[in-house]
């Protein structure tokens, strides 16, 4: 972390604490306009299946309940679509907070769904298609098995050696992070897909193997979609960088995860060949997230597929002025501060926005 970030991360704690500890967030939320705070995760850390996962990508149990009986004292815990709709209808009353995850876990119905029920709280759940309806392995989830198993230098040089003298391949990379990135905006997909694949296989793995211990079947979909407190969404079929796309490939990769969601909920196709338009499934959440993930392009192709909004990873609050496919999320794992979240979910952040100072972004 550079030093402007530091600073801006310590003046963000401050402010936080001092308006938490105070009360002050209280007063902020009585004379804010109604607000919707997206939480964003992946997994309920749970061992059996989510182990090998990095840390930021898990919150344990007792503390994501921490959270939701917290912010659940001043907030009304929705879903994503319920929230947007209180806004949109100026129903909102007291502020909102919804939590998400992505990519669509075991743990999001083992852990997560009765962890909603005994809190009180609902959850948007998005779903990665190739993942969970074709046990297609992910190229991080394959590449996070290689690290796991040989290093991130051993794992980088094969990869480079697969790859050959190509764009992306990460030749003389010794850390995961470096690796990760490279292979992530640097190389080619197809190629990058194929080599970990097959890497993986020569060490001895299992592709679909280590798919079905990390993510839902299309059973226990079923069941998620069905549980009272969640409801789904859709996330493409292969998790890409939708930036790097074109439209036409880009409309492949959503609609694909859409019709995931038209099998799991049992909806129909519209005359327009649409995604799914009952209920549940209008959500659509971003690969990755970040405005440079996002194609300019891409929200108008996930409207034009039937979702009525999509969220980013970019941290803050969302009102009824919010373009509804940039929602903004704030993401959640161990190292997540109640205080901080709370100051946000109170309009406090909001407030030095609207000054022109922005602590979070």
């Amino acid at each position: 972390m550079g030093l402007k970030h530091r600073i801006k991360a310590g003046l963000r704690g401050l402010y936080a604490r001092v308006l938490w500890g105070t009360g002050l967030h209280r007063v902020v939320d009585r004379f804010s306009r109604p607000r919707l705070l997206v939480l964003y995760g992946h997994c309920v850390d749970q061992p059996r299946t989510n182990g090998s996962l990095d840390a930021d990508m898990k919150i344990s149990g007792a503390r994501l309940e921490k959270i939701l009986e917290t912010l659940g004292r001043r907030h009304d815990l929705v879903t994503l679509g319920e929230g947007l709709e209180r806004l949109r209808s100026g129903r909102a009353g007291r502020s909102m907070v919804a939590l998400t995850m992505d990519d669509g876990y075991r743990d999001n119905l083992h852990d997560l769904v009765p962890l909603l029920e005994r809190t009180g709280a609902r959850a948007t759940v998005f779903l990665e298609g190739g993942a969970v309806a074709s046990r297609e392995l992910p190229w991080l989830h394959a590449l996070g098995w290689l690290v796991g198993r040989l290093g991130a230098t051993e794992a980088a040089a094969q990869v480079a050696a697969s790859l050959g003298e190509v764009p992306g391949s990460p030749v003389g990379v010794t850390d995961a992070g470096t690796l990760k990135r490279r292979l992530k905006y640097d190389a080619d997909p197809d190629r990058r897909d194929a080599a970990l694949q097959a890497l993986v296989e020569a060490e001895g793995g299992d592709p679909v193997q280590i798919v079905d211990d990390l993510y839902l079947s299309m059973d226990e979909a079923r069941a998620l979609a069905a549980a009272g407190p969640v409801e789904v969404g859709g996330h493409t079929a292969h998790h890409p960088v939708l930036a790097r796309l074109g439209v036409d490939a880009q409309e492949r990769e959503i609609s694909g995860g859409a019709a995931l969601l038209r099998e799991l909920l049992d909806e129909e196709v519209s005359e327009e060949g649409r995604a799914p338009l009952g209920a549940s499934g209008h959500a659509f959440a971003y690969p990755y997230g970040r405005r440079w993930d996002i194609g300019e392009h891409s929200p108008g192709v996930v409207a034009a597929a039937g979702y009525t909004c999509a969220v980013t990873t970019h941290a803050g609050v969302n009102h009824r002025s919010t373009d509804p496919y940039l929602l903004k999320r704030w993401p959640i794992h161990d190292g997540t501060r109640l205080h901080e979240v709370g100051v946000e979910a109170s309009g406090g952040f909001e407030l030095l926005r609207r000054l022109g100072i922005d602590l979070v972004e």
